[in-house]
């Protein structure tokens, strides 16, 4: 990836000059099954646009509780976009049912502008939802009248673990956004992609937010590496995220369900003195092993990735072992 990088073709891309992007912009649309796609800095950025293109000040956007736009973009959508949220409960670790959008949406005169589904759902241990499910939210949002984007940070991950294609997945949203520094590992970089139309519509977006770059070209050619390279290999991530979480449901207070994990993430959460988690991850730190505290009181995330082999899973789950041990005590 490295190589790529430096010896990256490179142009404008400002005046969508860049050589590099445009390839890159072209294999992801196919992969898709969209008509087009646009390199954007993040992920962020991406949801924020395709906001920006299919809904206006005031609007609604409807969406399950623990969603990404809501817990780490709200500020965005909300303060400066002037965008409003309309919660949809889901008891489905945080999969929504297109039955249950189309009840609950119908009733209201004042409907929302704009469906939005994560899938894998970041909060709820990267779940996955099944096509049948997404086909449900695409035609519940149609007979509303509404649009519908597909927060794909991770869909790659969510292919490969429910093995339905990119295509039948993104054919399903009116707009999504893939991730390529996530599971695929490239250093920076994400992509919204939809109709011909809507792509127009959302480069001008992307100026607007600041995302207008020149020989980005260098980043494209990572991105574009972990594409051509990095997908098949994401269900070693998947086996070692299910091993972790095997060994992790064995260690007191620790209450993880392993059967839930479905993909790279893994969330586990102390039910005793769940204060002390930050304590938990600084002697995990200590022992070279790296986790977030996420997810409410107690929990933490740990996350498979490219750079973590079998040999990698099995020194973390020693080392979460002791770490738990020193600091709820060798009872734990």
């Amino acid at each position: 990836m490295r190589r790529a990088i430096a010896e990256a073709e490179v142009g404008d891309d400002v005046f969508a000059d860049d050589p590099t992007v445009r390839v890159l912009e072209e294999e992801t649309a196919r992969l898709l099954g969209k008509q087009a796609a646009l390199f954007v800095p993040s992920g962020c950025m991406g949801n924020e646009i395709a906001v920006a293109v299919q809904t206006k000040r005031g609007d609604r956007i409807a969406l399950a509780p623990h969603s990404h736009l809501v817990l780490v973009e709200s500020r965005a959508i909300a303060e400066m976009m002037g965008r409003r949220f309309h919660i949809l409960e889901s008891s489905d670790r945080g999969r929504l049912r297109g039955a249950d959008v189309a009840s609950v949406l119908g009733r209201d005169a004042d409907r929302p502008a704009l469906l939005e589904a994560e899938n894998t759902f970041n909060w709820h241990s990267g779940s996955v939802y099944s096509l049948e499910a997404l086909r449900g939210l695409r035609d519940a949002a149609a007979a509303l009248g509404i649009r519908f984007h597909l927060d794909g940070a991770r869909l790659w991950n969510a292919s490969v673990a429910a093995g339905v294609p990119l295509a039948d997945y993104a054919a399903c949203a009116d707009s999504v956004m893939v991730c390529y520094s996530k599971g695929l590992g490239a250093p920076v970089g994400s992509a919204v992609a939809g109709s011909a139309a809507f792509v127009e519509e959302a480069r001008a977006a992307r100026k607007m937010f600041g995302g207008a770059m020149r020989q980005v070209g260098i980043l494209a050619a990572g991105a574009l590496h972990a594409l051509r390279h990095h997908r098949e290999r994401l269900v070693d991530d998947h086996r070692r995220a299910r091993r972790l979480a095997e060994s992790l449901s064995e260690i007191s207070p620790f209450e993880i369900e392993p059967d839930d994990i479905e993909t790279n993430i893994v969330i586990a959460r102390a039910t005793r003195e769940p204060e002390r988690i930050g304590a938990f991850l600084d002697a995990a730190k200590r022992r070279g092993v790296l986790a977030l505290a996420f997810g409410g009181p107690g929990a933490f995330r740990a996350i498979t990735h490219l750079d973590v082999d079998d040999a990698g899973i099995e020194r973390a789950a020693v080392a979460f072992r002791e770490a738990a041990a020193e600091t709820w005590g060798r009872a734990a």
